[in-house]
């Protein structure tokens, strides 16, 4: 509440004045009013000045100011970086109070590189020599305990205890860490992307007890959701960083993995099971057989098991983490900025508890409505298994789109086919399609794909090999489109030679560096012109015209056959 009411202050004027000021028609009190005005103005201009003493309370302003004077350098911020001015700054005052610790070395290297995961070892606690009685470390030991199985297995990494003997080489050839002024930093470049109420893959073994945490049967470490530390000088601990869980370990302290909000959690017939439940194991073969009552995890794999004669019988849902450096395809991490507007929108809403229970359902009432252009919006990170193809009328867009945070997964049973008239367009936001290609034709004029994984090789095996790998996952068939694909992934392309194609952060993976990753529908002549940016390509190139190429790798021959442009 301000101070300056112009009612408060008009009744500490002697009454006599109030009364002459009633009989004027209140002057008095206009006057008074337009005092108090600006005497807010001055209070708040006051109040401003000593929140601009902190950096976490000044204006955007005084930020460079703040940080020009305990000497900032400003370091690049990328377009997606985390990381604001305000808090460079503030992370500097936090540096300069505790200079001298190792913990900030860890936080430094976090806030510089914007990784998830960063750890300092001074390498001189972990030196093996005769200890001074007066300061004993007794967590220093001379030689490891061989039947400690689990640090064994951290032996030369970032969370290593056992002692080493002097190295006196330099670093540079990664040799002569352990010595007495050598301090390391560990990275991990990797995130941990969480995915809630997933349906886990059933292994085609027939016994109905085995399961994948991966929708696509293959392979999948499962990772560590990273727990805060406690406090600002504490050193960083396995706990602590988004790495992927170990057997071993996740076998000692279980429930510091699995719980609803910690890294892992299995619902059977819709009961969670407790971390008592739990039995970490090594599913290889699917040869261990959990105990009754029980569930066997294998996070290495990311296998699950249940015991002999305990099949689900309403199904199984699953949270879970893994790893992936960057906010790249189809995944559960914010999208809403890459979220298009349409003028005129209609809102489908997909999922479970939502109006339509699939995509082919919302699709059939879209075209009831007389395809007018609409969102089709999936609100869960369910499996879809169906094939939506569908054609949009002249100057409509539809886009099939993912909520932000969710990472929905298309079993595609066929090809899936999207044509249009002139003028139309079609999106898809955030989807992981597998199975079969997406094929689109008529005059359709513009195709966008964001933040979406048209999974390489169509499908993968139980080794995480690509079924199809020389198969092309992304077909264009219209001479009009104007493709968008950012921040993708995808298998090889095959597009006519008319179409153009840009492609923002994404990579176009063939499996291989000679097979055709880009060409025309024969995989032989040119394929459309290409504008590449910040792209990953394994594989050869056939282009018409490679009107821009900058800051990408191609793994592969790239032939553009008109070379006297772009």
């Amino acid at each position: 509440m301000s101070h300056y009411e112009r009612d408060s202050l008009y009744e500490l004027l002697p009454a006599v004045y109030r009364v002459r000021d009633a009989e004027l028609g209140y002057p008095l009190r206009d006057l008074v009013a337009l005092l108090a005005r600006e005497a807010e103005i001055v209070d708040a201009d006051i109040e401003g000045l000593y929140g601009n003493w902190f950096i976490e309370t000044c204006a955007e302003w005084l930020v460079p100011y703040i940080g020009d004077l305990i000497g900032v350098r400003g370091i690049h911020l990328g377009e997606h970086s985390r990381l604001t001015r305000r808090a460079e700054v503030a992370n500097t005052i936090s540096y300069r109070r505790r200079k001298g610790t190792a913990a900030v070395l860890e936080q430094l290297a976090r806030d510089v590189t914007g990784w998830p995961g960063a750890r300092v070892v001074e390498f001189f606690e972990l030196l093996s020599w005769t200890q001074y009685l007066n300061h004993i470390r007794a967590q220093s030991l001379r030689t490891p305990d061989l039947r400690n199985a689990n640090r064994l297995e951290l032996v030369d990494g970032p969370l290593d205890h056992a002692a080493h003997t002097i190295e006196v080489r330099r670093i540079p050839p990664r040799r002569g860490r352990f010595n007495i002024p050598n301090v390391g930093l560990y990275l991990w470049r990797l995130e941990a992307y969480p995915l809630r109420g997933i349906t886990p893959h059933e292994v085609g073994d027939g016994s109905g007890l085995h399961y994948t945490f991966s929708v696509l049967g293959n392979p999948t470490p499962l990772f560590n959701h990273p727990q805060s530390e406690t406090s600002p000088l504490h050193i960083a601990e396995e706990i602590n960083v988004p790495a992927a869980i170990r057997r071993r370990e996740f076998h000692r302290i279980p429930e510091s993995y699995y719980g609803n909000t910690l890294s892992i959690e299995v619902e059977k017939d819709g009961v969670v099971l407790s971390s008592a439940q739990v039995e970490p194991c090594n599913l290889d073969g699917w040869v261990r057989e959990p105990d009754a009552g029980r569930v066997a995890i294998d996070p290495v794999l990311g296998r699950l098991a249940f015991a002999p004669g305990e099949a689900p019988d309403e199904g199984v849902r699953i949270v879970f983490h893994h790893g992936f450096a960057d906010d790249l395809g189809g995944g559960s991490y914010p999208r809403s900025e890459s979220f298009s507007e349409i003028a005129d929108e209609t809102t489908f809403d997909i999922g479970e508890g939502q109006t339509f229970a699939s995509l082919s359902a919302a699709l059939a009432a879209w075209q009831g409505a007389g395809r007018p252009s609409a969102v089709l919006l999936i609100h869960d990170s369910g499996t879809y298994e169906e094939t939506p193809s569908t054609g949009l009328l002249a100057d409509r867009r539809l886009e099939i789109r993912a909520a932000d945070g969710e990472r929905p997964t298309l079993l595609l049973t066929e090809e899936m086919e999207v044509d249009g008239e002139e003028g139309s367009g079609f999106e898809i936001n955030g989807l992981l399609i597998a199975n079969h290609p997406l094929r689109v034709g008529g005059d359709l004029n513009r195709l966008a794909l964001r933040h979406t994984t048209l999974v390489p090789g169509r499908r993968l095996d139980e080794d995480g090999l690509a079924v199809e790998p020389s198969q092309p996952s992304l077909v264009l068939e219209s001479a009009n489109v104007e493709a968008i694909i950012e921040r993708s992934i995808l298998g090889p392309a095959r597009v006519v030679g008319e179409a153009e194609v840009e492609l923002r952060d994404s990579i176009v993976d063939a499996d291989d560096n000679q097979a055709v990753a880009y060409a025309a529908l024969d995989g032989i002549a040119p394929g459309g012109a290409l504008v590449i940016s910040r792209v990953t390509i394994i594989g050869t190139v056939e282009t018409l015209q490679l009107t821009l190429a900058e800051n990408s790798i191609f793994l592969g021959v790239v032939t553009a056959e008109r070379r006297q442009r772009g």
